[in-house]
């Protein structure tokens, strides 16, 4: 796993993790609004860098990792750790572990409630076949994935996927089918913020919200009406932003 450092390392720990298939440039604009006031760190999951193979295993294995980095390099006290989409399993996981204590802990759009088996393996095979046309190029999966990878980032997007790895796709849906976020805190004072939108493709996300909503009344909890999977995050990062700033700053 590579881990990128940005801003002033004697400041306050931030970590953005990113989704699934999804590039770790898509927090560029997080990284400008926020490295004046917080040292970011943004790992580059297994399996999502062009430029170093590797596939990923499991949650554990990534969280592990981690862990191992911020001993290393920057200690344990971690302000907020946000993570989208998938990138939320992996926040929960390291939350889970307490091995890092962290403060803040932020998801958008995490499927943080284990699904059926079928359902599984539909998904499975759903991104096999869409990694696999977009290697080939195929023109109409390349237009329907322009619509929802933001467009700025698209290019990194596709190189991603070109160097990713059927082991690493079956791997990550099994840990996201397999993942429930606990019924009772890991860490006592960690604030738990999670937003969701209202799309049909935030079917796994609203079910997240009513999960921690029904043990973590203390939570908040943001709907975005309307709003696709990440909708804000990936496509309105200001938006998206604007909220985080009422969280961190």
């Amino acid at each position: 796993m590579e881990i990128l450092e940005f801003g002033d390392q004697s400041k306050r720990k931030v970590i953005l993790i990113h989704g699934f298939q999804s590039p770790w440039q898509v927090w560029k604009p997080y990284i400008d609004r926020y490295k004046r006031d917080f040292h970011v760190i943004v790992p580059i999951l297994p399996g999502h860098n062009p430029e170093k193979p590797e596939d990923f295993t499991t949650f554990a294995d990534a969280a592990s990792e981690m862990e191992a980095w911020c001993e290393k390099y920057i200690g344990t006290d971690i302000c907020a750790v946000f993570g989208m989409s998938m990138g939320g399993v992996m926040a929960s996981t390291l939350w889970q572990r307490a091995k890092l204590k962290i403060g803040k802990l932020i998801m958008d759009g995490s499927p943080l409630v284990s699904y059926h088996p079928l359902m599984k393996k539909m998904m499975t095979a759903f991104y096999l076949n869409v990694t696999h046309k977009t290697q080939q190029r195929d023109s109409k999966t390349l237009k329907q994935a322009k619509q929802i990878a933001a467009e700025r980032f698209f290019e990194d997007f596709v190189a991603v996927l070109d160097h990713m790895s059927d082991e690493t796709i079956q791997n990550c849906m099994n840990g996201i089918a397999a993942y429930h976020f606990p019924a009772q805190a890991a860490q006592s004072g960690t604030a738990i913020h999670y937003f969701h939108g209202t799309a049909v493709n935030e079917m796994l996300a609203r079910k997240t919200a009513k999960f921690i909503r029904s043990h973590y009344p203390e939570a908040k909890i943001v709907c975005f009406k309307g709003k696709g999977h990440c909708g804000y995050s990936i496509h309105q990062p200001d938006v998206m932003m604007g909220n985080l700033d009422k969280i961190l700053l």
